[in-house]
Formats: structure tokens, sequence, C-alpha cells
């Protein structure tokens, strides 16, 4: 459910938004929503980064690979957090437990990304 807000913004950072909606083919209203949340995001998760590819922006951990392929191995192992810990040996356990605490604050956004890594053709195969 979404209720309205009146926000007002500086010229310099309308104009930012602005450009940025125009090139993610958005209107305004949403990148501003959408650039909310990822704030929020961001404050809410200190060690977690946004970064934009080929399938567009995931959340990143920091210094680290995308929280979706930390959670996947967990995930698969019935949430085994042994399983977790062998994936990834390299990082550290507060790192593991904050793509975790991630997972488990928005479980619909690192699913999606799961599924969609699932659906795509492996590098080199025949259609």
């Amino acid at each position: 459910m979404t209720s309205p807000v009146s926000v007002r913004l500086p010229r310099e950072t309308e104009d930012k938004v602005r450009m940025i909606a125009a090139l993610e083919h958005r209107s305004l209203a949403e990148m501003v929503r959408l650039l909310a949340e990822e704030a929020l995001k961001l404050r809410e998760f200190p060690d977690v980064t946004f970064t934009e590819g080929p399938a567009g922006r995931r959340a990143t951990l920091i210094n680290g690979p995308d929280v979706w392929e930390v959670v996947e191995p967990y995930l698969l192992a019935g949430k085994e957090w042994q399983a977790l810990r062998e994936s990834y040996p390299q990082l550290e356990e507060a790192t593991l437990r904050g793509a975790i605490r991630y997972y488990e604050a928005y479980p619909d956004e690192i699913e999606a990304r799961i599924a969609l890594n699932r659906d795509r053709p492996e590098e080199g195969s025949q259609p």
C-alpha cells in the first residue's frame, strides 16, 4: 500500500533525480520512491551497498559478493549455517550474518534474484 507524500527538493537534487529517472525510463515519483527505499536499506544495513549490472540493481556486500549469492547455498541447505560457512570461508561471520539479516528483511528481493540466476542460461551453452 502506498500513500502520497509531498516532498520539496532543491533544484539541483530534483535535476539529478529527473536525470536518473529518464535514464531508467521511470517516472519522477517512481524514482523518488526507489531512491528513498534504497537509502533506508543503506541505513539499516551499513555493510550493504547497491551495484548496477546487466541484470539490474542489486544488493551487494561491501567488498564482497552479491547478497543473493551468499544466501543461496544457505537456502539450498535448508537454512543450515554450516553450509553457508563452508561456502564462504573467506568471509567473516559478521558479514555472513549480515547477509542473512538482509535476506530476512527483504526475502522477496533476494529470492527473486536467486530465481533470476537459475533461469539464466549458462555461459557458453547452446540455446
